[in-house]
């Protein structure tokens, strides 16, 4: 029987700080007891396709800032309470853009290190984390949980190499047809599985479709259950495996669930073995928790407590403990 976390609104405070495309929504997580000025390492965050920031990741930051880290979580642009028009276009290249603007908000306040801010994200957003800290080198560590590294690759490994391309073909007919019409084509973000009136869908599994209908419900009414078309062909060919070796020399700290039928092991393996180690002037380790599902690692106990120790050790050995 699951066992659900659920967050408490009282531990963290609502800011803005500007976007690469306007204004980004954040809460922030500060640790207890701590005078307002007090600096303290710093944490950004960036979760799930689709997700805002009262999803998954609340149950990581409020146990970070336990531990004594300041952490950030943020609306992606056109998300929740950031802005961006249109709504709901979700682009990986553009929320990596995000993530980036969240690192520099966090490195300019003067209630944070800036020499000692690291990057975590869970699942699309630890693929990110991997192609943010290829580009962004005053990071001081990475830690990436249930990521999404070869999406394309994980979609045909399900549907097949014809599948795949047939499933794309339509997205881009779809996105055609739109923009020949003079208007924006979308689809929901999460269905039960593939649907006769719903052919196309960002995630079309009962999995995420369970956790979204839950969450959305519960913590997140901004959750947008329709993302624009024209999302779906940069986010089915994001790749962050050949990134992966831009990463040296950040501390890279790769944790996966032993099995995961949305965002497949092997790919976790294929980043951590794509980075360089401490030959080639880098530092990286993989941690395997034993899961059911994906979405475990999002915001179910054991599996959210366990990945929590495993990235702390990570932080205090990495961040925490620099001069």
């Amino acid at each position: 029987m699951a066992t659900y976390l659920h967050a408490d609104p009282r531990r963290r405070t609502n800011v803005r700080f500007p976007g690469p495309e306007g204004e980004l929504s954040g809460h922030l997580y500060r640790p207890p007891s701590l005078a307002a000025d007090q600096r303290t390492p710093g944490v950004a965050m960036c979760g799930p396709i689709s997700s805002v920031k009262e999803q998954t990741l609340p149950h990581y930051a409020e146990r970070f800032a336990d531990a004594g880290y300041t952490a950030l979580t943020f609306d992606p642009t056109s998300f929740g309470e950031s802005t961006g028009e249109p709504r709901a276009r979700y682009r990986p290249a553009r929320v990596i853009d995000d993530f980036a603007y969240a690192v520099d908000h966090l490195m300019s306040r003067s209630d944070i290190d800036p020499q000692r801010v690291a990057v975590v994200g869970v699942c699309m957003g630890g693929g990110y984390a991997v192609s943010l800290a290829a580009q962004e080198k005053r990071i001081r560590a990475v830690v990436s949980i249930a990521g999404g590294y070869d999406i394309g690759g994980t979609f045909q490994a399900n549907l097949g190499v014809e599948g795949f391309a047939d499933y794309l073909r339509s997205v881009n007919q779809l996105v055609h047809d739109g923009a020949m019409a003079g208007t924006i084509s979308y689809v929901p973000t999460a269905t039960p599985g593939p649907m006769p009136d719903h052919p196309i869908a960002a995630m079309p599994n009962q999995e995420a479709f369970d956790y979204y209908e839950r969450t959305s419900h519960e913590d997140a009414p901004a959750w947008s259950r329709e993302l624009t078309a024209d999302s779906l062909p940069a986010y089915l060919t994001y790749n962050a495996v050949a990134a992966a070796p831009l990463v040296a020399p950040i501390p890279l700290l790769v944790i996966h669930g032993t099995r995961d039928d949305a965002l497949l092991p092997e790919y976790a393996q294929a980043v951590h073995d794509a980075a360089h180690g401490e030959d080639l002037g880098g530092t990286k380790h993989i941690e395997w928790v034993e899961t059911d599902n994906h979405v475990q690692l999002y915001d179910q106990e054991p599996y959210v407590d366990h990945a929590v120790e495993l990235t702390l050790d990570w932080l205090d050995t990495h961040v925490k403990a620099r001069p």
